[in-house]
């Protein structure tokens, strides 16, 4: 006799530690098939010559939602919101801020379905960078997102642009890193009991040589504020347009700065799940473009 049991039950062995609403929005979310047809309700039963599967949350994303200001929304569940913010726009500030930032434009987009929705800011993004940012919806899924965070378990990649060509193709660059409290500005300093230690590795994975450019692809190991800029700068390479540690010029007329990559251990499913975004089209135009 075959043995019957629900799509709650086959979920639950699969994913032992999650929540049932992290459940529920796999099947609202389209993920999980039965025979090969979507499944409607956790109560629908299986049996065990049935054909059950479960789609990986990233591997088949929704079309984005563009919101105010131009965010983004490329992924969303019931414990994290994956955005692809543009450049110029803040992550956030203090509760005196009167511009639009990630989190406004989050809370108060959640907020008009449910006023007791809350975003949990995991990580930022500078200004005038682009790219991918990771949010909680969960407290509980916020202190799972912090712990990998600080563990450095968490995969980071950005495209850059940069002045100049690495004398290595690719390596990996280790500072002392201290912020100025007067101007924010950060630089480089030789004192482990100032400076905070900041580590990230690169490769050079485009030169336009005409131009003395190079497109740059840069892992980060820690979350320094402008580490990318500064530690690019030491290294005598300072991004493109980059107005506080090198030169404001036209090319690409924006930070040279773009979160393009995002690996992470899902809080809900404990899966690991990949998110990437399209390097802008303006840093493709510099590196094929002709030198002056």
């Amino acid at each position: 006799m075959n043995e019957t049991t629900t799509v709650l039950d086959r979920l639950v062995k699969l994913y032992p530690q999650a929540k049932k609403t992290t459940l529920r929005e796999m099947v609202s979310s389209k993920r999980v098939k039965l025979n090969g047809e979507l499944v409607k309700s956790l109560k629908q039963e299986v049996g065990a010559s049935d054909t059950f599967e479960v789609t990986d949350s990233a591997a088949a994303p929704s079309k984005p939602t563009v919101m105010a200001n131009g965010l983004r929304l490329v992924h969303m569940d019931s414990t994290v919101l994956i955005v692809d913010k543009p450049t110029g726009l803040l992550t956030s500030t203090d509760s005196q801020e009167k511009r639009p930032t990630v989190v406004k434009i989050l809370n108060n987009y959640f907020q008009q379905v449910n006023s007791k929705n809350q975003i949990h800011l995991i990580h930022r993004l500078d200004r005038d960078a682009s790219g991918l940012l990771v949010l909680a919806r969960t407290s509980e899924a916020y202190k799972a997102l912090k712990e990998q965070f600080y563990e450095h378990t968490i995969t980071r990649r950005y495209d850059v642009l940069v002045h100049g060509i690495p004398a290595k193709k690719q390596g990996r660059l280790e500072n002392l890193l201290v912020e100025d409290e007067q101007t924010g500005v950060m630089r480089v300093v030789t004192d482990m009991k100032v400076g905070k230690l900041a580590i990230l590795d690169y490769v050079t994975v485009q030169v336009n040589e005409a131009k003395k450019v190079g497109h740059l692809q840069c892992t980060l190991y820690t979350g320094r504020k402008h580490q990318i800029r500064v530690q690019m700068k030491t290294m005598g390479h300072a991004v493109l347009a980059d107005r506080i540690y090198g030169v404001e010029e036209e090319e690409p007329g924006r930070l040279a700065l773009h979160a393009s990559h995002l690996t992470f251990k899902h809080p809900g499913t404990h899966r690991e799940v990949s998110f990437d975004s399209q390097m802008p089209g303006g840093f493709a135009h510099v590196m094929h473009g002709k030198g002056s």
